[in-house]
């Protein structure tokens, strides 16, 4: 009888213990096949991770009462067309970090606050994906930002009628590597608008960044935003860049658009220009599983406006997450 009441004991403890934390094993599989055109030149192949990039990973928590938690995100990226591991090992994210009402504490490698401004203004843009003319190739005539840092600490605000905020600095590779970063973010969020300011230095390019971006959901149809510049030397000038995207439901069908420009002036004279357009859509065949098909062009032009480079992109594929 005694041994029967101390192995309830011991199962009702452990019982707890176990309601108490958590860890969920996560994933994304995504590959297609498409035609890819750069200055001329067809090819036809396999594309890894047309909508996301496919990743496995590992986040947990557990409540260390007092309403305070403790929080670990590993993250590894890979391509599915050849099954290799992307470098670094867990390149997506390895952090740990508390959070309570004193806001959240992350230490580690992951992606920067202005990261997440300028994600905020592809919410509605072809998926925030290989198809979102900004992110790939119109925002980068002078030069794009880094969007994650190594030994990287980031304090977020707890949250206050809507409006929130957070701050990270990276730390030095080396004593003498000048390779860090300080990054600030301001936002306001209220039901279907979402709103934020953010900037990011990072030493060891002499690059300001500063993104103004912005979501709105309208039901029908959703719509996002966003101002991008880059400040730098007088040798690498600086840059103006903008983009916008709707995004329209129906159904199982998401219809996408996306449109994006950029402007490099060098001692007050336009040295490059950048445009490109995006169109997709998606069809979920489940909670998890979608298919989709995307268009992107871009075009490239020098000072003068005569074209230097372009590159298009069409794919069909399918995600799937777990």
């Amino acid at each position: 009888m005694k041994k029967s009441l101390i192995a309830l004991a011991v199962l009702a403890a452990s019982g707890a213990a176990m309601a108490q934390s958590s860890v969920t094993l996560y994933g994304r599989a995504d590959v297609g096949v498409g035609s890819e055109k750069v200055d001329g030149v067809s090819s036809t192949k396999m594309i890894n991770g047309g909508l996301t990039t496919s990743r496995w990973g590992l986040r947990g928590s557990e409540d260390l009462g007092g309403g305070l938690k403790a929080q670990f995100k590993f993250e590894q990226r890979l391509d599915l067309s050849t099954g290799e591991v992307q470098s670094p090992s867990f390149k997506g994210e390895a952090s740990l970090g508390l959070s309570g009402g004193f806001g959240g504490l992350t230490l580690g490698r992951f992606s920067t606050i202005y990261d997440d401004v300028r994600a905020l203004s592809y919410t509605s843009n072809v998926f925030d994906s290989s198809f979102t003319p900004a992110s790939n190739g119109v925002y980068k005539s002078g030069g794009d930002y880094s969007s994650r840092f190594n030994s990287q600490v980031r304090y977020d605000l707890p949250s206050m009628a809507g409006f929130y905020g957070s701050l990270a600095y990276a730390f030095e590779s080396a004593a003498d590597a000048n390779d860090g970063m300080v990054g600030v973010k301001l936002g306001y969020k209220n039901g279907p608008l979402n709103v934020a300011l953010g900037t990011q230095k990072e030493k060891a390019k002499d690059d300001d960044y500063l993104a103004l971006s912005a979501n709105y959901d309208f039901g029908a149809a959703s719509v996002s935003a966003g101002y991008n510049s880059r400040k730098g030397t007088d040798a690498k000038g600086d840059d103006t860049e903008l983009t916008v995207g709707v995004n329209v439901p129906v159904g199982a069908f998401d219809i996408s658009v996306g449109y994006a420009t950029s402007k490099t002036e060098i001692g007050g004279g336009t040295s490059a220009k950048a445009s490109g357009l995006g169109l997709g859509a998606t069809y979920k065949m489940s909670k998890r599983t979608k298919l989709y098909t995307a268009l992107r062009d871009i075009e490239n032009k020098d000072g003068a406006g005569n074209k230097t480079s372009e590159n298009r992109l069409f794919a069909l594929g399918v995600r799937h997450d777990f």
